[in-house]
């Protein structure tokens, strides 16, 4: 049934699956492991158990039938009872019954049910792809090589005489010769060799002497390059936070003076419509910028002050 199948799906992703009227399955987590009596190395796995006492459905098993098959929640719920039956049935007639992929039931000592996982399967995530490895014992015991003895068979030595003669005082003349060409011969080249060494410390010193004066040279220019001025157009400041407006003139300009000496980047900004003399805390070329210092100056004591764009007439 497919049930089973459900079921299998649910343990690669949870820790509990409950089979409602039956009992859970629960799984942990197992380490790798050694076994040094097979030499085989075990990846680390999902172990799996059964709790029969653990039967109080949680609706995971019968969400789970529900969404995939896209059915109503009470059919789904009436599949997983049929199995529950289908299980004990199984059981009673053959004594055993197998969900594919997860384990075997059978029925123990006082009817209790013994379970048995399927050791094969893996539910761990983390584990996929991993198999079973056998590994072999190395034999470290060093292999020794015979080594042959070479016997040396020793030959008499042979005694070699001459006959003495008058050609001995030929040779040793020959070589003295011989000598004194090889010595004119040593010595031409030594002054040969000098020599070009010589030349070689020369062109390297004055090559040294052309670098300094190089270095120490100074390039004037005789004509100057002309040079090239920009005109950079003014920043336009049409964001102004206002601190007030005056029908006199003079007094807007006493609120400019005592502002500019609180610190202030004040000044008259223009005249409105209605004729008045509109004093600014500050202008600025971007609105945030203006934005931000409005909500400050009503911190610092201008609650009133208000944000204006634009120009005013003088």
């Amino acid at each position: 049934m497919q049930v089973g199948t459900y079921i299998s799906e649910l343990l690669y992703r949870h820790e509990c699956v409950v089979i409602p009227g039956y009992g859970a399955f629960l799984s942990r987590r197992v380490p790798a492991q050694h076994f040094a009596s097979t030499h085989t190395l075990y990846p680390p796995k999902k172990g799996l158990s059964f709790n029969a006492q653990i039967q109080q459905n949680d609706g995971l098993l019968v969400n789970y039938i529900s969404t995939v098959q896209q059915i109503p929640y009470d059919e789904a719920l009436q599949q997983v009872r049929n199995y529950v039956r289908f299980l004990d049935h199984e059981i009673d007639e053959h004594g055993e019954v197998t969900i594919h992929k997860v384990g075997r039931f059978t029925r123990g000592a006082e009817d209790t049910l013994q379970f048995t996982p399927m050791y094969l399967v893996n539910y761990l995530p983390e584990a996929f792809g991993l198999a079973t490895h056998e590994a072999y014992a190395v034999d470290r015991t060093p292999v020794t090589t015979p080594v042959e003895e070479v016997v040396i068979e020793e030959k008499p030595v042979v005694q070699l005489t001459t006959a003495k003669s008058n050609t001995a005082n030929w040779v040793r003349a020959a070589a003295a010769v011989a000598i004194l060409v090889a010595g004119s011969y040593l010595a031409h080249n030594t002054v040969k060799t000098q020599a070009v060494n010589d030349a070689m410390v020369i062109e390297q010193m004055a090559d040294e002497q052309f670098k300094t004066k190089m270095q120490e040279a100074t390039f004037l220019i005789s004509t100057p390059l002309p040079s090239i001025t920009m005109e950079v157009a003014p920043e336009i400041k049409n964001y102004h936070v206002v601190a007030g407006a005056f029908r006199s003139a003079a007094n807007a300009d006493k609120k400019v003076a005592q502002l500019q000496k609180a610190g202030y980047d004040a000044r008259v900004i223009g005249v409105n419509e209605y004729g008045l003399h509109n004093v600014a805390l500050g202008s600025y070329a971007d609105r945030d910028d203006a934005i931000n210092a409005l909500y400050l100056n009503r911190k610092q004591g201008y609650p009133s002050a208000w944000l204006f764009t634009g120009t005013l007439e003088k």
